[in-house]
């Protein structure tokens, strides 16, 4: 069967990038991915490009599945890791796959990164994704359940559908103590990163850059 190799190239620094990726796009006549992710292998990349944007996402994964069944090897490029809030979920939902084997090369994800930085333990959080229509009532009472039992939360939020100003007043207005620690890391890895370490109470007047991740910690007071 033919392939399409689904690649995470990790949070943004090329310090987070692994052998395998570099390795799946060496070796790809087809590479496809954001600008952000090109950026990262521009030196590995010997085979086509092709600029992956919010527009022709669906005539690229098309492309994509096309070209591997005419025998070339493809490679996806995904930021951090493909199975979450990564091109996995929208290629397999896509439909235009059939009769093509998937092969996904793990990455390191903003959630893992972020966890390393605040030295979290997060085996017991609670993890969600906003990003890409996810935005849903039933995500948004679960966030609130998860809170409510005493879980730390490590999510992504969207910085235009559920940026975490929104969130944080979102939490509050359901009964979530405003006090509640909050950790904001954006920019991971990056020149750029920044954490912000606060409550509920007050991110509610901050603004942040859309790649963060936020961090929710319980409080009983």
């Amino acid at each position: 069967m033919v392939k399409i190799n689904i690649v995470g190239v990790g949070p943004g620094s090329p310090d987070y990038v692994t052998p395998a990726a570099r390795k799946a796009v060496q070796t790809a006549q087809v590479v496809v991915g954001a600008q952000r992710s090109i950026d990262l292998f521009q030196p590995n990349i010997k085979g086509e490009t092709l600029l992956l944007t919010a527009k022709n996402l669906q005539d690229a994964i098309k492309y994509a599945a096309e070209s591997a069944k005419k025998g070339k090897t493809v490679t996806l490029l995904s930021t951090g890791d493909p199975g979450f809030s990564g091109l996995l979920h929208t290629v397999l939902k896509s439909g235009l796959t059939t009769n093509v084997e998937i092969n996904v090369v793990a990455g390191v994800s903003s959630i893992q990164a972020c966890a390393a930085r605040l030295n979290l333990s997060w085996d017991g959080a609670c993890l969600f994704t906003f990003h890409e229509g996810n935005v849903t009532p039933e995500q948004k009472n679960h966030l609130v359940s998860c809170l409510k039992n005493g879980k730390d939360v490590i999510l992504l939020p969207d910085a235009r559908a559920f940026p975490p100003k929104e969130i944080a007043a979102f939490l509050i207005n359901e009964g979530i103590s405003k006090k509640s620690n909050v950790y904001i890391c954006e920019n991971l890895t990056l020149e750029k990163e920044k954490v912000t370490e606060s409550c509920l109470e007050d991110i509610v007047g901050l603004a942040f850059t859309s790649l963060c991740v936020m961090v929710i910690k319980p409080s009983t007071n």
